[in-house]
C-alpha cells in the first residue's frame, strides 16, 4: 500500500472522529482527547531525545504537562495561574533527580530538554482549549483545521508536481517555494468556501479576513512545520513517530496546528473582539 493511499485512508477515519468530538455538545471528551494527543506528542519528542543519547524525564514530563493543562480540562476543580504551573513543573523536574538514577553531571541537559518539550506542548497546545471555549468554538476550530489541512495538502501536491526552488534545504529538503504558494492558494480556497456556505462565519469574518487569515495561518503553519523539522534533525530523526500510517507521529500531524492555534486566537481577540 502506497504512502498516499495510507494518508487518505487514515484521514478518512481520523477526520470524522475529530470533527465529531469538536462539535459534540459535551466538551469533556474533546478536552481529554486533546490532552492525550499532546501527551503522545510530548512522548514522541522525548523518545527522539532518548534515541539521541539524551535521557529525558519522561514520567516527570508527562506529570508536568498535565499540571499545566489541568485547568483547561476541568477548571472548576483545577484552577491555578501560569506562574504556579511553571513553578510546580520546575520543582518536579529538578527534585526528581533526588530519586532518579541519572548522573548529576547531565542534569542541566536533561531538565532543559524535558522542560522545552513540556513548555512547547503545554503553552501552544493550550490554545486548542481556548478556541474551543469561545462562542462558536467548534466552528472556529474547523476554520483552524481547514486552513492548516488545505495548506498542507496544497503544499504536498504543488511541491511534488512543480517544486524546484527549495524553501529550507538544510532543515526540510522536500519543502519548496512552489509548495508554499500552492498551499496558500488552497488555504484561501478552503476558507472562502467555508465563509460562503457556513452562516456561522459570515457573522464573524469578512472577505478581507479570509485572505488575511489564509496568509497568516499559511505562514505560521509553515513555521511550525519547520520548527518541528529543526527539532527532529537536531535529534538525528526524520519522523517523530509512526502513530498515523503514512502521516508519521502525532507531533508530525499537529506541528502546524500548534503554531496556528494562538495566531487565530489572538486575531479573534484583537481584531474581532471575541472573548472566552
Amino acid at each position: 500500500m502506497g504512502t498516499l493511499t495510507k494518508r487518505v485512508l487514515v484521514a478518512l477515519v481520523a477526520i470524522p472522529i475529530l470533527l465529531f468530538l469538536t462539535f459534540w455538545g459535551i466538551t469533556l471528551p474533546f478536552k481529554l482527547v486533546t490532552l492525550v494527543a499532546l501527551i503522545l506528542a510530548l512522548l514522541e519528542y522525548l523518545q527522539l531525545a532518548y534515541e539521541d543519547k539524551i535521557k529525558p524525564q519522561r514520567t516527570e514530563g508527562i506529570i508536568s504537562l498535565i499540571i499545566i493543562l489541568l485547568p483547561f480540562v476541568y477548571k472548576p476543580f483545577f484552577d491555578w495561574s501560569a506562574e504556579t504551573s511553571i513553578l510546580a513543573v520546575l520543582f518536579v523536574l529538578n527534585l526528581s533527580f533526588l530519586w532518579s538514577q541519572r548522573t548529576v553531571k547531565r542534569m542541566i541537559v536533561t531538565v532543559s530538554v524535558t522542560f522545552l518539550g513540556v513548555a512547547y506542548f503545554a503553552f501552544f497546545g493550550g490554545y486548542f482549549f481556548r478556541l474551543h471555549e469561545m462562542s462558536n468554538g467548534g466552528w472556529l476550530l474547523l476554520w483552524l483545521y481547514i486552513s492548516t489541512w488545505a495548506y498542507d495538502t496544497g503544499g504536498y501536491f504543488a511541491g511534488g508536481w512543480w517544486g524546484k526552488h527549495k524553501l529550507a534545504p538544510e532543515v526540510s529538503p522536500k519543502k519548496s517555494w512552489e509548495g508554499c504558494l500552492g498551499g496558500f492558494v488552497l488555504s484561501v480556497a478552503g476558507l472562502y468556501l467555508l465563509w460562503q456556505f457556513a452562516p456561522a462565519y459570515s457573522r464573524i469574518f469578512n472577505l478581507l479576513d479570509v485572505v488575511i487569515l489564509a496568509a497568516l495561518l499559511s505562514f505560521f503553519g509553515q513555521i511550525g512545520d519547520l520548527v518541528e523539522s529543526i527539532m527532529k534533525r537536531s535529534l538525528s530523526a526524520k519522523d517523530s513517530g509512526s502513530f498515523f500510517p503514512g502521516h508519521g507521529g502525532v507531533f508530525d500531524r499537529i506541528d502546524s496546528l500548534l503554531f496556528n492555534a494562538p495566531v487565530l486566537y489572538f486575531y479573534l481577540v484583537i481584531f474581532k473582539h471575541i472573548q472566552v
